[in-house]
């Protein structure tokens, strides 16, 4: 009798589940974004967030004064897509180290990164291997790369309202795609570029990236750490040789080792940019 009453209180409890599950309204994902921004304005100090209007959506940045004898200018710092504008990955360390040597810090997040593209490689007889799939729909990376681009232009409107020199520091795959677009501009003038890990997952827009980044009129520090991955060693050496053939004597590019959250290497980072700032004159 045991059996057969534990089997009938089971299939009541599971009855009772899926009917209650019927009657669960479905709830939308957390915007991370949103929940980052909360983050923000609740755990940093009211003086260090400022809200500014990219196009008809609110921005939050982190911002610190210079704390040196004489203002140099301001750092636009633009974490990669799906980080925070104080990750751990050399931008929060940067925000808050520039302000020693006289750089007026502004720290923003770069969004959510495109949705990625699930669809199936097709069918084809007539090749020995199937063709490669973009990581990205089109239509995703242009809506990505016009709200990452509006959020760009309000920080660089943001620097005007401070003397001095504007120079930009991109991180990650958002940074390629924000170097493609300044690349394609005269509008915002900027006076250094430099470069955290900037990379696509795709070849072929990594080689036309690397063709991008050294035509540019403006100085190019690139930096990338050896362990990020696979995609932007293979392009570094490419970049050096393009760098000299287009007669781009203003780059220059550092590899950094170890761990890109240790403190030890947020140094070395911070002084690979002091110098070449102080190269430039700046």
């Amino acid at each position: 009798m045991k059996p057969k009453f534990y089997l009938t209180v089971c299939l009541l409890l599971v009855s009772a589940f899926l009917t209650q599950a019927k009657d669960v309204e479905w709830l939308a994902p957390i915007n991370k974004e949103l929940q980052n921004n909360q983050d923000v304005s609740h755990y940093f100090e009211p003086s260090e967030v400022v809200t500014v209007m990219a196009g008809d959506n609110e921005l939050t940045a982190l911002y610190r004064d210079h704390t040196a004898e004489f203002e140099k200018g301001v750092a636009i710092l633009i974490a990669d897509w799906h980080l925070t504008q104080s990750n751990d990955r050399g931008i929060d360390f940067l925000r808050k180290s520039l302000n020693d040597y006289g750089w007026v810090t502004y720290s923003i997040s770069a969004g959510s990164s495109p949705r990625i593209n699930n669809d199936e490689l097709p069918d084809n007889d007539n090749v020995s291997v199937a063709p490669s799939l973009s990581q990205f729909k089109k239509p995703d990376l242009d809506a990505y790369a016009l709200s990452l681009t509006s959020r760009f232009k309000a920080m660089y409107q943001q620097a005007l309202t401070h003397p001095g020199f504007v120079i930009v520091i991109t991180q990650g795959q958002s940074g390629a795609i924000l170097n493609s677009y300044l690349n394609q501009q005269t509008s915002e003038q900027i006076d250094a570029l430099i470069l955290l890990n900037n990379f696509y997952n795709e070849a072929q827009k990594n080689k036309s990236l690397n063709q991008t980044i050294t035509t540019t009129p403006w100085p190019t520090l690139d930096i990338y750490y050896q362990s990020q991955n696979h995609w932007l060693n293979q392009q570094m050496v490419q970049r050096k040789k393009l760098a000299r053939r287009n007669h781009k004597l203003n780059y220059r590019q550092r590899a950094l080792f170890g761990n890109q959250s240790s403190e030890q290497q947020h140094q070395r980072l911070s002084k690979e940019i002091y110098g070449f700032l102080t190269w430039l004159g700046i």
